[in-house]
């Protein structure tokens, strides 16, 4: 990285971080605490107000900021897809700032960048769910606002295909939206353990006035986690890949009598409609119990049938 590159780069840590210290970043650019030192005075004659506080590092002096930059042609593209595809799934008040900020954008770009920026989006486009989700709905307010003060919930909980209402308390860690539906990740204290909560099965939901400090704690750290194996005959490969069930991992091997591909699950019951969907053509090799509980819905579909 040249000087003139990492004068900017250090310029955007301290407005992002507001306070750095010399040692972390000379670690990050690889470079030594007294180039540091000289980048920041260069900074300064440059006119960039930076304060040095001894002990405990540099910051910006309140109140600068740096001024609307540039946009390169692909940013501009990158920006205004990005938007696009929001204002198209979403609803709500974001959606409008979504738009205004768009028009902000082409604003800013000279005549030729926004042309150019406006033949690419335009000849790319989005097939969306038709329902939007609302941003501004009360649940996922109410759950943001909860994560961001790192306060307990208290949740009543239809889990899938069960009849009885669960009543826990969590502490909810992150919002992730996938396949039209909103989750929770949360930490469970009646599980004792991280666990993804469907917004949609949330018959009620309340906050405590409990707080919580957030754990050191993972995807790979979830229970129960179920490892499933399904060869697929090799005519039907391509098509699985194209309606993936959202658990998938990866391919474990390819024979000739088909591919045999990994799922993680948390209950049978998210995958077992699924692979009933593909006929003789998947083939369950594990787990075992996985398999008996396909045989005894074959076996209630032929009684039906019969």
């Amino acid at each position: 990285m040249n000087r003139i590159d990492r004068l900017f780069a250090i310029l955007l840590e301290l407005q992002h971080k507001r306070r750095v210290r010399a040692q972390d970043l000379a670690h990050q650019f690889e470079i030594s605490k007294r180039t540091i030192y000289r980048d920041m005075s260069a900074l300064n004659q440059m006119g960039i107000p930076i304060a040095a506080l001894p002990g405990e590092g540099f910051e910006l002096v309140e109140g600068f900021y740096l001024p609307p930059l540039m946009f390169k042609e692909e940013e501009a593209v990158a920006l205004t897809l990005g938007l696009r595809l929001l204002t198209q799934q979403a609803a709500g008040s974001l959606t409008q700032s979504a738009d205004s900020a768009s028009a902000k954008i082409k604003v800013a770009l000279p005549e030729q960048v926004r042309a150019r920026s406006e033949a690419l989006t335009n000849i790319i486009g989005f097939v969306t769910p038709s329902q939007k989700f609302n941003l501004d709905d009360s649940q996922l307010l109410l759950i943001q606002h909860a994560i961001q003060e790192k306060q307990v919930l208290h949740l009543r909980y239809c889990g899938y295909q069960k009849e009885e209402v669960s009543e826990r308390d969590v502490e909810p860690h992150q919002l992730f939206y996938a396949d039209g539906v909103w989750y929770l990740e949360a930490y469970c204290r009646s599980r004792k353990g991280m666990r993804d909560f469907r917004l949609s099965r949330m018959e009620a939901v309340k906050p405590l006035r409990e707080t919580f400090k957030k754990k050191r704690t993972g995807k790979s750290q979830y229970q129960p986690v179920m490892v499933i194996k399904i060869r697929f005959a090799p005519a039907s490969v391509r098509w699985v890949r194209e309606r993936q069930h959202y658990s998938y991992q990866r391919d474990e091997k390819e024979t000739p009598q088909g591919t045999v591909m990994s799922y993680h699950v948390q209950q049978f019951n998210e995958i077992i409609p699924w692979v009933l969907g593909w006929g003789a053509d998947a083939e369950v090799i594990s787990p075992k119990e996985l398999r008996q509980s396909l045989r005894e819905t074959a076996q209630k579909l032929a009684d039906l049938l019969t």
